[in-house]
């Protein structure tokens, strides 16, 4: 009779029957098709100051390889500066003038390669795939001349020359701590006025619904922002990290994934009937992804175009781009603006959308 209930209870609760019965299957498609070292499609920027036939072949040889993608041909180094700002490319090749002269004539040739080392595990692997595009396209030289040509490959690196791997880890453990206390603790305490009965004695009294909501949700908000605070100093004074940014500004992009966080705790306690529910949905819906999706232990560009695509929808994602370019970049609200936008927009949206299921299921 108790096992007969007990089933009975697990059918009539389809959102937990389904979590329950979906995690699996995420799991295998999130792990299996999001953790690989590969990466495809790398925006990268090309300076050819050659512009010889070599040259272009070398060109064509990195173009084709799969591994890069050509999104800018710059005329100086200032330009490569400005797309590593404007147009996040990852790694940045200069090919010097009498590139063919050189390898005809002396029988060497030499090549820079600028990477961005703010994220060290994607500009491990870039190098490497550089170092083995030139290196193919040596064989293929040397087989058509018969000759033995060295070929010296130098390379910078910008934002993180130390290659520390704290510049990395920082900026997702404070993604991470705002989802878990600001999304986390929103969904589950709005769920459990829902749950025990109190949100619809809240909503007959005369204090707006958003200022019953933000009552609830602005403690967490602080919690998180405490926490952040602590995390930026001991990142400073403990691991050294610089914040070439302005701090207010980044204390400012702060509050507002804050809120982006707290409006989809909002969005997901809007949807689930029990704290158990709100948990469980947070935990798949949005702490995985933000593991997974946002950048922050794996490249987006090693993933299948669908889950690239299904990244942009969390934000997560946008945060991290922001946050590293401030931390690391010293970049400034109309370096960053798109991100804000993008994250402020999201905020209005599931803020909106959850008050009106609000009004509905109370």
């Amino acid at each position: 009779m108790i096992l007969r209930k007990e089933f009975i209870h697990i059918f009539r609760d389809k959102i937990t029957l389904f979590l329950v019965l979906a995690m699996p299957i995420a799991l295998v498609l999130l792990f299996g098709f999001t953790i690989s070292s590969d990466i495809r499609n790398a925006k990268i920027s090309v300076l050819d100051q050659a512009n010889d036939s070599q040259s272009k072949k070398l060109i064509e040889k990195i173009t084709a390889s799969g591994y890069f993608q050509v999104v800018s041909y710059p005329n100086n180094e200032v330009e490569i500066d400005d797309d590593f700002k404007s147009k996040n490319i990852k790694l940045a090749i200069i090919i010097p003038a009498r590139f063919e002269e050189s390898l005809s004539n002396e029988h060497e040739a030499s090549l820079q390669v600028i990477n961005d080392v703010s994220d060290l595990n994607v500009a491990s692997v870039l190098n490497n795939y550089v170092r083995a595009v030139v290196h193919s396209f040596t064989e293929e030289y040397n087989s058509k001349t018969g000759e033995t040509t060295p070929f010296d490959i130098t390379t910078k690196m910008l934002y993180n020359p130390e290659m520390n791997s704290v510049y990395m880890f920082v900026p997702g453990i404070i993604t991470l701590i705002m989802i878990l206390v600001t999304a986390l603790l929103t969904s589950i305490t709005l769920a459990r006025e829902k749950e025990t009965g109190t949100m619809r004695m809240l909503l007959i009294t005369p204090v707006k619904k958003i200022h019953i909501v933000l009552g609830k949700v602005i403690p967490y908000m602080i919690i998180s922002f405490i926490s952040t605070i602590i995390i930026l100093v001991l990142s400073v004074f403990v691991f050294k990290m610089p914040i070439n940014g302005s701090i207010p500004f980044l204390l400012f992009l702060c509050i507002i994934f804050m809120l982006t966080a707290a409006s989809f705790g909002m969005l997901i306690s809007s949807i689930s009937s029990t704290q158990l529910d709100a948990m469980m949905i947070t935990m798949m819906g949005l702490f995985l992804p933000t593991v997974l999706l946002s950048g922050f232990l794996f490249p987006l560009n090693s993933m299948p175009m669908v889950f690239q695509v299904l990244a942009n929808v969390f934000p997560a994602k946008w945060f991290i781009l922001a946050i590293k370019d401030v931390m690391i970049k010293g970049a400034g609200f109309f370096d960053i603006w798109k991100y804000l936008l993008i994250l402020f927009a999201m905020a209005v949206v599931f803020i909106s959308f959850s008050l009106m299921r609000l009004d509905k299921r109370n």
